[in-house]
């Protein structure tokens, strides 16, 4: 089953050189909830913000998935 990556989330964000505010404002979402994705307190995001985030980046949203079995805690 594949789950969601917060890691490549902040990667992405890391490597594009944008400011969290920017990816806000093209995702359309709060400043605090990007926040909380990238360090992994949202486990289950829904797909629509995923996709947005992913466009925001210029990346395919199943990017963002991983089939690590592992829960997110434990790696």
């Amino acid at each position: 089953m594949a789950t969601f990556d917060h890691r490549v989330l902040r990667a992405w964000r890391l490597q594009s050189g944008m400011k969290p505010e920017q990816v806000c404002v093209q995702a359309d979402m709060s400043f605090s909830y990007l926040r909380a994705l990238e360090a992994g307190a949202h486990r289950n995001p829904s797909v629509g913000l995923l996709t947005r985030l992913a466009a925001a980046y210029g990346r395919d949203v199943r990017e963002l998935f991983t089939d690590d079995p592992a829960p997110a805690g434990t790696r």
